[in-house]
């Protein structure tokens, strides 16, 4: 399990096994890189695999910074790997990092694939998509009043109701009952994060293949989102699930992995024109 420790003083822990193109799987808010092990099982025979703990979530340390500062470091795992190209995988958050990869360095770029993800989190006049800028704030002070179990909560909320009566979900809830919880701070910080950036000029002039995977039953990246995403990006691949929400690549890890492996056998095919 390498760690590296970056020139902003955050000590990243990573997995990374396998051979071929890399995948990176970037988690989201509150969990950490073990929530893709359905992926990793499946992409390491084929592929060479990374899974990272976002700051101040698994094992990395955290220290206060900003999207610009996560991208910069992961870059420097990639250094450090010698990784020159790569496909990135984002759940939620983990997409709005992706996407500044993308921004900062697009050459090291093969693909992006965004799960539940879109370039702009909170909503405003002239963008009524993603989380109510108020209820964003709400959360922000209920993690000083009642983390962890907020944290929890709202993990569950992200599930639809077919899904919470499950056997997978029950095994998730023991799985994360068993997890090491984030660090308050940085919930708090990736808060922030979501609020105020805005990578919707970015989406629109990537140039590389695109897939968004998404659920049917997702309240945060909902159905009207996607419409908005395919007249951003038109030349992409979308896959969707019904009675899903949010994790599709936990509720339905083999149809997930099927999306997506047809897509980094193909994705060449959906280069938006020059």
């Amino acid at each position: 399990m390498p760690k590296l420790k970056s020139k902003n003083d955050i000590s990243w822990n990573y997995d990374i096994d396998g051979e071929g193109d890399v995948v990176l799987f970037i988690h989201g808010w509150g969990v950490d890189r073990r929530i893709w092990r359905q992926q990793w099982k499946h992409f390491v025979a084929r592929n060479c695999v990374m899974a990272i703990d976002l700051p101040g979530h698994g094992e990395s340390s955290w220290h206060k910074g900003n999207l610009t500062m996560l991208a910069e470091d992961i870059k420097s795992i990639f250094e450090n790997e010698k990784i020159k190209q790569i496909n990135i995988v984002g759940s939620s958050l983990g997409g709005l990092v992706a996407l500044k990869i993308y921004e900062l360095y697009p050459e090291v770029i093969q693909r992006l694939i965004f799960v539940g993800s879109m370039p702009k989190f909170a909503r405003s006049e002239e963008y009524p998509h993603g989380l109510d800028v108020q209820q964003m704030r709400k959360m922000h002070s209920q993690l000083h009043r009642a983390y962890p179990s907020i944290v929890d909560i709202f993990f569950r909320s992200l599930f639809t109701k077919e899904e919470r009566q499950s056997r997978r979900y029950k095994w998730l809830q023991r799985f994360r009952r068993d997890a090491k919880p984030p660090i308050e701070p940085a919930l708090e910080e990736y808060l922030n994060v979501l609020e105020h950036e805005d990578l919707r000029d970015v989406l629109s002039k990537v140039h590389v293949p695109i897939q968004f995977i998404n659920g049917k039953g997702d309240e945060i990246c909902t159905p009207d989102t996607v419409a908005y995403l395919k007249q951003v990006v038109p030349h992409a691949r979308f896959d969707d699930f019904d009675k899903v929400g949010h994790f599709p690549f936990l509720s339905k890890a083999y149809e997930f992995n099927e999306a997506l492996q047809a897509f980094l056998l193909d994705g060449h095919e959906h280069v938006k024109p020059n």
